[in-house]
């Protein structure tokens, strides 16, 4: 892949390569991005964050992503269910301008701010339909979670769920997924994973039941797309028991 932007800031390497229309941000090394302008998914761990809106009744309306960096989610988020408010906090401001100029981030119903998402949800009254919660900085070797994701964590995000919502959660550890479901009570809760990558996203559907209904509708949305939208979708979805 070519390098078509670079720069350091604060001793943090930003690089953007290209491959083709496809474009990658990364940092410090770290892939935290990647983004086609014609394909709705990517193969990878942003299909899982943005499938399980498709299990609910109906699209949100209000959505929530906690770590923007380049802003895959968002595109899919926005093709898929064309939310009237979507607001995403991102803690480094480098990203919010490279999403802005090189990754297409720039919708009328998009509110973008530059914030630490601890601090913003402490401080906000705002509910949502669905958050996104995909916190990570980028560690020596794999990205980091900057918060545990402990009762405290999952209360605090509760706090601003809708009482029917969705909670969507991604997790590089078996072992912090298992964690986080034995709190996502008064629900149902999926796993999402895909071949190339080890991470498993749990989507916790506040107030629903019945995992079959909800797989029942994922599939038939799917369905209904254009062979052409979903033939690089490799994902399975399964009940996740803690």
């Amino acid at each position: 892949m070519a390098i078509i932007y670079s720069e350091k800031h604060d001793g943090v390497r930003y690089e953007i390569r290209s491959a083709g229309a496809t474009k990658r941000l990364y940092t410090n090394g770290a892939f935290h991005t990647q983004y086609h302008p014609k394909y709705l998914f990517t193969g990878a761990v942003w299909d899982l964050l943005c499938l399980p809106t498709l299990c609910l009744n109906a699209d949100p309306k209000r959505v929530l992503v906690l770590g923007v960096a380049g802003g895959t989610v968002i595109h899919q988020i926005q093709r898929l269910c064309k939310a009237p408010h979507i607001t995403g906090i991102e803690l480094d401001k480098v990203h919010i301008k490279l999403a802005r100029l090189h990754f297409e981030l720039n919708y009328p119903n998009l509110r973008l701010i530059q914030a630490d998402a601890l601090d913003w949800l402490a401080n906000s009254t705002e509910s949502f339909d669905c958050i996104i919660d995909d916190l990570f900085l980028h560690g020596k070797e794999d990205p980091e979670r900057p918060v545990e994701l402990d009762r405290h964590w999952f209360d605090h995000l509760k706090a601003h769920l809708e009482k029917n919502g969705l909670l969507i959660q991604n997790h590089i550890a078996m072992t912090s997924a298992r964690k986080a479901a034995s709190f996502m009570k008064g629900g149902s809760t999926l796993g999402f994973q895909t071949e190339k990558y080890e991470n498993l996203v749990l989507a916790w559907f506040r107030g629903v039941e019945d995992t079959n209904d909800l797989r029942g509708r994922l599939s038939d949305r799917l369905d209904a797309l254009p062979r052409s939208e979903t033939r690089r979708l490799r994902s399975r979805v399964f009940k996740f028991r803690s």
